[in-house]
């Protein structure tokens, strides 16, 4: 038992130091915990940890608007087991404002201790990949 608990520490570790961006061999990066709808204009995520308590996942996802006005953003998560199967159900928006230059912390837990991983799904109001005569906003996901 101590040493399932030990490798998953191990194992979580490891994520965590991914999740800050140090990349040694075959470590995860922000980006793969991921998936933007668009690019956002002026949001970007500037740090991410990880860590298991009470055996659920447990994450700090830092957002930082690099913008002097307020700017709006969605955002969910999907909970997946170690294969990278769903092991929950799509978790409703969740809709943000940063204020001009502010940085944000998102604080989410998992569901479920079948939870494992995790990848983020953000939209923000105002991307760069979306042109047209609105500049660039549209409504919530």
């Amino acid at each position: 038992m101590k040493t399932t608990s030990l490798l998953r520490a191990i194992i979580l570790s490891g994520a965590c130091v991914a999740a800050l961006g140090v990349t040694p061999a075959g470590a995860q990066s922000i980006a793969s915990k991921l998936e933007l709808l668009g690019t956002p204009a002026s949001l970007e995520f500037t740090g991410l940890r990880m860590r298991e308590q009470n055996g659920l996942l447990n994450i700090q996802a830092e957002v930082t608007n690099r913008d002097s006005r307020p700017q709006r953003a969605f955002y969910r998560v999907k909970w997946t087991d170690e294969s990278g199967f769903q092991v929950w159900e799509d978790e409703p928006w969740k809709p943000v404002l940063l204020h001009g230059d502010q940085k944000l912390t998102l604080q989410m837990s998992a569901p479920t201790t079948k939870a494992r991983d995790f990848t983020i799904q953000f939209s923000a109001a105002d991307n760069k990949s979306l042109g047209g005569a609105n500049g660039g906003n549209y409504a919530a996901p």
